[in-house]
């Protein structure tokens, strides 16, 4: 191959990226695929396309069939289509869930996207086909406490649990163009936790998920 066939081959490579970034903004389970080389199943994209289209998406769900993985992929789907005018925040009953359960898929998430972009580096600067990875990876670093920070460590992102009785102070000042709020294991969720939720997604340009296995219809997610 010439330098003047690879160089058009880059071109169009990249043409074709710069559209498939534009694209994913509105296709989270393309985004899913292509990014971070994640294949949803099929209720799992249902749900992808509903938090894309509504405002507000509950979701009853049995164990191991992927729902924190899902809640995972669509936070990181989020910021990198939305930033830097995006915001996420999670809760949980308790912080051990919080840190054990969803913020350990965004971790090994936002790695595997880091990998699979540092391999797309390497390949194209021998001139070989990068075809299927990244072409970039996920901005900021999350640290031990769950917080999601860009350069300067300006707060884009958390998982956390409002201490009791103080459930409106924990999410108070999250106003954004586009927020993305979800109650993980949401069945265990207080009303005063969950309204709090939809009340920092009140534009329309954000959206409310909760998700849970239906173990008590007495509740409020119930």
């Amino acid at each position: 191959m010439s330098i003047l066939d690879r160089a058009f081959d880059i071109a169009t490579e990249d043409s074709t990226r710069q559209w498939r970034s534009e694209s994913y903004f509105n296709d989270p389970n393309a985004w899913a695929l292509d990014v971070a080389g994640v294949h949803l199943w099929s209720l799992q994209r249902e749900v992808a396309i509903s938090v894309r289209d509504n405002k507000n998406t509950a979701v009853k769900a049995g164990h191991g069939v992927g729902k924190s993985l899902l809640a995972a992929v669509l936070i990181c789907w989020w910021i990198d289509t939305r930033y830097p005018n995006a915001f996420v925040a999670s809760t949980a009953p308790s912080n051990a869930q919080i840190s054990a359960i969803l913020w350990r898929e965004i971790r090994k998430l936002k790695d595997a996207i880091e990998k699979r972009h540092t391999e797309y580096t390497k390949l194209r600067a021998k001139g070989l086909s990068t075809e299927g990875l990244p072409d970039h990876s996920l901005p900021g670093y999350i640290t031990a406490q769950n917080e999601w920070k860009v350069g300067g460590g300006t707060l884009i992102g958390f998982g956390r649990k409002p201490p009791d009785q103080k459930t409106d102070d924990a999410f108070q000042g999250i106003h954004d163009a586009h927020v993305l709020a979800i109650g993980d294991e949401a069945v265990g969720l207080t009303e005063e936790m969950i309204d709090a939720l939809g009340n920092i997604t009140s534009n329309q340009n954000s959206r409310r998920l909760l998700i849970a296995n239906p173990t008590n219809p007495a509740s409020y997610f119930g």
